[in-house]
């Protein structure tokens, strides 16, 4: 009778019980995202980096009227936009049009970390630059950015609670962050992140030029490695990617909402939806607004609890994310949301019911 090799019964033995060690050791979900991660009571101290897209303006402002949500800084980070470039305006929205005085502001790196320096059309990027040629007031003061990164090692050590970050453009600044002190990482409760395409292609879509990669989403794209770098960090993650935010779409009854408010903040935001839907037609896709209720109300989402990593190696999966398959519970990434509670939620926000 052949009995096998005991040698490799062993090795099999030994891998089953480190991958059940492994696993054991993992802390359940509901104590790293769920409320006890924060004290009682208290708002969520939150740092927003976006990359000036559409939908990063109804972020903010979904960010400043959320009774639950303390905005300590924003950094205008590389991606959709020139991250200097886009300060005056940006200043201009936070300090003097939602009036948020408290938070701090600053400019993130205007390159990737990544050697290959991919990146938006530069017709694209002006535009958020100007800020979409939305009309805004003039400056009530001289705002003088600060360093982004610097910013956001200074912030997060100051706070007395973990604080969360909220980023819906490139990983660079935080990675930078991350690499000009290390122990940032103790005080960060998560990382609240736009980003990727696990079971569903991504969206580099052929007016990008890079139509060959069918599996990269563009805000990992434009820094995989800086993505790698915190996605491998062991800070907890959770991410929305197309595949929990693509199939959500704004319309114009959804425009019709707020175009006739006296709010200051909304009445930009009317006139920058009244503009994507006349070039985009009769609705639109809006990831960053949909990934900030992710950190409001993730009940919201269909959760999927693994490790997962991005490909930094440039060719035809530049910057594909992907799950690790390793039971990892202190990270996680949606699958799926349900979108009408989430519009609900949006416009609760928004119109202050």
């Amino acid at each position: 009778m052949h009995k096998g090799n005991p040698m490799k019964k062993g090795v099999l033995i030994l891998c089953l019980l480190t991958f059940l060690l492994y696993a054991c050791s993992q802390p359940e979900p509901d104590a790293v995202f769920g409320k006890e991660a924060y004290k009682t009571g208290e708002k969520i101290p939150l740092i927003f980096s976006h990359d000036g897209a559409p939908d990063d303006v109804a972020a903010l402002v979904y960010i400043a009227k959320h009774p639950d949500i303390d905005l300590l800084g924003v950094v205008q980070s590389y991606g959709a936009q020139h991250p200097g470039a886009s300060f005056s305006t940006w200043s201009v929205f936070l300090y003097d049009v939602l009036n948020y005085d408290s938070a701090r502001m600053g400019v993130g790196s205007e390159v990737s970390m990544d050697p290959v320096r991919n990146a938006f059309s530069d017709y694209l990027r002006d535009g958020a630059d100007r800020f979409w040629d939305q009309d805004l007031p003039q400056p009530a003061g001289a705002y003088v950015p600060e360093d982004g990164v610097q910013m956001l090692v200074e912030l997060i050590h100051a706070s007395e609670q973990k604080v969360t970050l909220l980023v819906t453009g490139a990983q660079t600044d935080i990675a930078l962050a991350l690499k000009e002190d290390p122990t940032i990482a103790g005080n960060i409760a998560q990382i609240v992140i736009m980003g990727g395409a696990f079971n569903v292609k991504g969206n580099l879509y052929q007016p990008s030029g890079k139509d060959q990669n069918s599996s990269a989403e563009w805000n990992i794209f434009v820094d995989p490695l800086a993505a790698k770098q915190v996605f491998t960090s062991g800070i907890p993650l959770t991410i929305v990617p197309l595949d929990g935010s693509d199939n959500f779409l704004m319309r114009r009854a959804d425009h019709a909402k707020i175009e006739s408010s006296d709010d200051p903040g909304l009445q930009v935001l009317s006139g920058l939806w009244d503009m994507v839907l006349s070039q985009w037609g009769d609705e639109f896709q809006i990831w960053d607004l949909v990934t900030a209720t992710a950190l409001t109300n993730p009940e919201l989402f269909e959760w999927k609890y693994d490790g997962v990593d991005v490909i930094a190696d440039p060719g035809p999966t530049h910057g594909r994310t992907f799950q690790l398959n390793n039971g990892a519970k202190n990270s996680r990434f949606a699958v799926s949301a349900n979108n009408l509670s989430i519009r609900k939620q949006v416009f609760a926000i928004l119109l202050e019911e």
